[in-house]
């Protein structure tokens, strides 16, 4: 619907490319919503280029990036707008309010709540992760240690971790195999140009960290290509012969208007996963083409394969 309106909205101002999918005049009401709950909380927000820096006149400015909630608004209609914005500044100001260092400070408190979230790296959108206990698994993606509220995800600091008595080594292990125990949305074949792509979806924000331990989901294949878009989505096919070729262009397609849509927005990219290595395989887009660079070693996988069985 936002598309649409781009193309015949005329003198409609368009939003910046960050919030691509509104309408002009459905940004501007965005913005509007946003700045009006932040006032009625006594601050005095500024808006900027996709975030918000909200200032109370005593305590030190906060900023908070407005992609995400955006990303939130456009998927419902206009007038739920407004309670989906407050929910989301109310959920912020209760991480503001916590005391994380006293929280930090008993490892066996913090150690059931530890989780590895994916979040994209600078190159999909994603910020500077600082002080944060984090890796990078391949290009795209962050693997963010992070504290799981009810309400919300902290990030974990490196002076935290450093007054643990285990090394990262052993808190990331913990904190995948706290994803690992919980509940898995169902997975589901999709049917993406004659070949049946999996793809599990759900409303955790662990989804696509499951991306981590693919192994799980592979059913004994050593290989797999796939794509983690957003936090709630993942999708993974077998490489196990070369119908892989076939499923990788719509997977490309899917992964890239899932990461326009959000929320939580992590990689455009599709990725191999290598016995339980994780490799980057460049794709990109010139207006229908999709240019596709893969590294050599998967082209020698390609080449080891056989040709899929006729359906």
């Amino acid at each position: 619907m936002g598309f649409l309106k781009r193309l015949v909205g005329g003198g409609d101002p368009p939003a910046p490319e960050w919030a691509a999918f509104f309408s002009g005049s459905e940004y501007r009401q965005f913005l509007e919503i946003v700045v009006a709950d932040l006032r009625r909380r006594g601050y005095d927000p500024q808006v900027g280029d996709g975030f918000v820096t909200a200032d109370t006149g005593g305590q030190e400015p906060v900023t908070w990036g407005l992609g995400n909630l955006a990303q939130l608004c456009n998927q419902e209609d206009p007038s739920r707008w407004e309670s989906i914005v407050a929910t989301h500044f109310t959920a912020l100001e209760q991480m503001v309010g916590r005391d994380m260092d006293a929280l930090a400070a008993d490892f066996e408190q913090v150690r059931p709540i530890l989780r590895v979230r994916l979040m994209p790296d600078e190159s999909m959108g994603g910020v500077a992760v600082g002080q944060a206990v984090s890796r990078r698994p391949a290009p795209g993606m962050i693997a963010n240690l992070v504290y799981d509220f009810p309400d919300s995800t902290a990030t974990v600091q490196e002076d935290h971790l450093a007054g643990w008595p285990v090394g990262a080594d052993e808190v990331f292990d913990i904190a995948i195999a706290n994803v690992r125990a919980e509940p898995p949305p169902a997975a589901e074949s999709v049917d993406a140009d004659g070949v049946q792509v999996r793809v599990m979806a759900g409303d955790s924000f662990y989804v696509a960290s499951r991306a981590l331990f693919l192994d799980d989901l592979l059913g004994g294949v050593r290989d797999g290509v796939f794509a983690v878009p957003n936090r709630h989505v993942l999708l993974w096919y077998p490489v196990t012969d070369l119908s892989v070729v076939q499923a990788m262009s719509p997977m490309f397609q899917i992964a890239s208007n899932l990461f326009r849509e959000g929320p939580g927005s992590i990689s455009d990219q599709l990725y191999w996963w290598r016995g339980g290595e994780v490799v980057h395989l460049p794709h990109g887009a010139t207006g229908k083409n999709i240019n596709f660079v893969p590294p050599d070693d998967f082209v020698a996988l390609l080449n080891g394969l056989a040709e899929p069985p006729p359906r």
